[in-house]
């Protein structure tokens, strides 16, 4: 009868990144189930560390046919399949003659999967009716660290173990160290464009003969680090790697807060919501019509550009920098526009810019998307005055400001330059928290 389940860390998955605790629960084990992905590296690391290794049995339950067996990835330990997973492993347990009274499972050290594995081994452990202990290995933020010779967390500023996405997403120089694992796609390229003096220190096979490391300024890597890592990736056919992004020097520079949570506002007729990297399409459409590009500043929007401006709203968010909307018609759900709210200038100024779609003007629905976003910076956020504006001749811009309570201030002569390199007057407009 099984008795207890042993969850035992193993870094990056070297037999340097055990624990000398790790090392010795290992030899305690009756049996070891691996998972996809490594499980042949698995394997190999145990034959190299137990004493006796074929005084051990292992299992190696089938891969749920849905599951997606990338490294890094939680449902390589049956996240969103527990119940599945549990089941197979169960059934090969109930199998094995005389039964396994110790059971281990390796888990690696990436965030996502040292979640997932404890969640396995959880629903494993109370299908069984026993208990889990858990022996940790290496973490993979003091490896790297210590391969590139570098100290973390300089001068009380973060450390922080997070995923490629939430890099990108998120990360703001300020914000100190950011440790990331398994990132297959390097995410931290994506950082490039806006913070190019970034550090990077990245590393594969850590404290192995065949270890790579690279290190440098963020906007001079991108050929390296790809390269490096297919290599790797290409010289293992199993790659656990990870690196560490920080800024050059300890950052004291604080950002604004990030805007507040918010799922919808509606009024009934229409809604806002947080525009996503989903809707590039609508931000594409809404920058490109006739009427648009006949006030525009900057010209037709390219397909790329589009992608790019929705996938950074959400970057933009959690900063502070701009909080961006989707206008959706409640009574069809369809995208009708965009809107947004940007910090800028003297703290606690939001300057707002907005545009339609063709088929829904005349309809109300800027005046009505002003409101909403009106009311919610003055009652959720800092923001004490909005701010909009249009060249002079836009006449219909105009009205909708009126129309939300914005009161016309003043012309701005030659303040906004046109794309032909040409200028126009601005007329400027502002609503003040009551």
């Amino acid at each position: 009868m099984t008795q207890r389940i042993h969850l035992v860390g193993i870094g990056l998955g070297d037999r340097a990144h055990l624990t000398g605790a790790g090392v010795a629960a290992l030899d305690t084990l009756d049996v070891f189930v691996v998972l996809e992905p490594g499980a042949a590296a698995q394997r190999e690391l145990l034959a190299a560390v137990l004493t006796d290794p074929g005084a051990h049995r292992f299992i190696e339950p089938t891969a749920h046919p849905s599951e997606p067996g990338s490294v890094g990835s939680p449902a390589a330990y049956g996240v969103g399949s527990v119940s599945e997973r549990v089941t197979a492993i169960v059934r090969e347990l109930g199998e094995l003659a005389p039964p396994a009274a110790t059971v281990g499972l390796l888990v690696p050290g990436v965030p996502a999967l040292e979640a997932a594995a404890h969640e396995l081994a959880t629903a494993l452990a109370d299908r069984l009716g026993i208990g889990v202990a858990i022996t940790p290995g290496v973490g993979a933020a003091q490896l790297l660290a210590a391969r590139h010779g570098i100290t973390l967390g300089r001068d009380g500023t973060g450390v922080h173990a997070i995923s490629g996405q939430h890099l990108v997403d998120t990360y703001q120089p300020h914000d100190g160290d950011a440790v990331v694992v398994a990132d297959a796609e390097l995410r931290c390229l994506e950082l490039a464009e806006l913070y190019p003096d970034l550090e990077v220190f990245w590393g594969a096979h850590l404290d192995r003969d065949d270890e790579v490391l690279v290190s440098g300024r963020l906007g001079d890597l991108a050929a390296t680090l790809t390269a490096a890592r297919r290599r790797a990736e290409d010289a293992s056919g199993w790659l656990l790697d990870a690196y560490v992004v920080r800024p050059s020097e300890p950052s004291s520079e604080v950002g604004p807060p990030p805007w507040p949570p918010v799922e919808r506002l509606s009024d009934g007729v229409l809604g806002l919501r947080p525009l996503t990297a989903s809707d590039w399409q609508t931000v594409l459409e809404e920058n490109n019509d006739e009427e648009s590009l006949r006030w525009s500043l900057t010209g037709p929007l390219t397909e790329a550009e589009a992608r790019r401006r929705a996938a950074s709203a959400r970057r933009d968010w959690v900063s502070g920098r701009a909080a961006r909307f989707v206008m959706v018609d409640e009574a069809t759900g369809h995208p009708a526009g965009a809107i947004g709210v940007l910090r800028m200038g003297p703290p606690d100024i939001g300057l707002i810019g907005y545009g339609v779609l063709p088929r829904f003007r005349g309809r109300g629905f800027t005046t009505r998307a002003l409101e909403l976003l009106a009311e919610w910076a003055f009652s959720a956020t800092s923001i004490v005055r909005l701010e909009l504006g249009h060249k002079v001749g836009n006449v219909a811009s105009g009205v909708v400001a009126a129309r939300a309570g914005f009161v016309r201030e003043s012309v701005l002569t030659g303040r906004l330059r046109n794309v032909d390199g040409t200028f126009s007057d601005e007329v400027t407009y502002a609503r003040v928290r009551r």
